[in-house]
């Protein structure tokens, strides 16, 4: 069994450079979605290897398909996505350290915008480290973390210098409900928020941080509105509620093989609905009172799949992804579809869906891929 913080490794470090050629081949590689209905497409979208769209492989139930993957960003690992709109998107990259199962510093973190029909070329955020997650609530906001501790906002055509929001741990994730609240999330059990112009000191959430159990970092986090987020360690969940934490509610019991394993992404639509996927392929969801537990949902071939994020919609649609066989599932509010492989790559990294008819994904090294129903 895999914890998250070996799956993120997972999809960093899958890729291998073939210098003599100058070429980028995956071997193998593996946030938060956006919320916003508008339809405006993102400025310096300018196309590259622009994905035209390919012809659909596979599907992930019986209405939607997936494209086959594009490559976006030659250069480094894609490493997170989100969508304010089926026409705006934000992914943003890193270099993976081959080392370990955390991102390089010392080079360069970019960042890649999609007007609806092509990509732009990668645009340099973070001078000296690897952005790892990207969450944007509109098309005229993101916000992005970085593997040191700094943020960076962005306002529909450019990027803002780095604020510097935690000095004391690696940033893992962010969620923004909206351009005047953001909360990002660290390894040592942490998190910060962003009010629209500063971002706070960071707050000690998980009193587990530190130790050698699964609840050593926060994976992920969910912030619907400014009054309610959800973050999840490898143990379980952390309610905000506006200007407090909560303990810790275990959802994980620990036990190795019993298909649901730590929770590893988490996204929620309201305070009443929230979907935690876990990394032996198991769910979460949680109706505002209590969590429900289901068992890991399998792909065609019987071999367990690990998730490693999700993207809710509304109640009824969330898309999560997984690692082996870059499989995909769809949950419809009260079942999951069965796992499906969509490409030859083995892990998908981060997806968002800004709607029930459309997601994108992201391998973890050069490519993206883009379900529609």
């Amino acid at each position: 069994m895999r914890n998250a913080s070996q799956l993120r490794g997972a999809a960093r470090t899958r890729l291998v450079v073939v210098a003599a050629a100058g070429l980028l081949v995956a071997a193998g590689v593996g946030g938060c979605g956006g919320g916003s209905s508008h339809k405006s497409s993102p400025p310096n979208a300018t196309s590259t290897s622009g994905p035209s769209e390919p012809t659909p492989t596979n599907s992930a139930s019986g209405s939607g398909k997936w494209s086959g993957a594009q490559s976006i960003d030659p250069g480094l690992g894609v490493l997170s996505i989100s969508c304010a709109s089926t026409t705006a998107c934000v992914a943003v990259d890193g270099n993976p350290s081959p080392s370990s199962d955390e991102t390089e510093s010392g080079t360069p973190g970019n960042a890649l915008t999609y007007n609806g029909s092509s990509w732009s070329n990668p645009v340099v955020v973070d001078s000296g480290n690897s952005l790892v997650s990207v969450s944007c609530p509109e098309i005229n906001f993101c916000a992005a973390v970085d593997s040191s501790g700094n943020t960076f906002t962005y306002n529909g055509s450019s990027w803002m210098s780095f604020k510097a929001a935690d000095g004391t741990a690696q940033l893992e994730a962010v969620s923004c409900a909206s351009a005047s609240f953001c909360v990002a999330v660290d390894n040592n059990g942490s998190a910060v928020t962003w009010n629209g112009t500063t971002w706070s000191s960071p707050q000690t959430v998980d009193s587990n941080s530190g130790t050698t159990s699964q609840g050593t970092i926060m994976n992920a986090v969910s912030c619907p509105s400014a009054s309610f987020c959800v973050a999840v360690d490898g143990n379980g969940a952390f309610y905000f509620n506006g200007s407090s934490w909560s303990t810790v509610h275990a959802l994980w019991n620990g036990t190795e093989d019993t298909g649901t394993g730590p929770p590893a992404g988490v996204s929620c639509v309201s305070a009443s609905f929230c979907v935690a996927v876990g990394t032996d392929g198991g769910s979460y969801t949680y109706n505002g009172t209590s969590w429900t537990t289901e068992a890991s949902v399998d792909s065609p071939d019987g071999a367990a799949t690990s998730f490693t994020a999700v993207s809710c919609t509304t109640t009824t649609f969330c898309m999560g992804v997984g690692q082996d066989n870059n499989a995909t599932a769809i949950y419809n509010g009260t079942s999951w579809s069965p796992f499906i492989p969509v490409s030859d790559v083995q892990t998908l990294a981060s997806v968002s869906c800004p709607s029930t008819t459309f997601c994108v994904a992201v391998d973890g090294a050069t490519g993206v891929l883009t379900w529609r129903a």
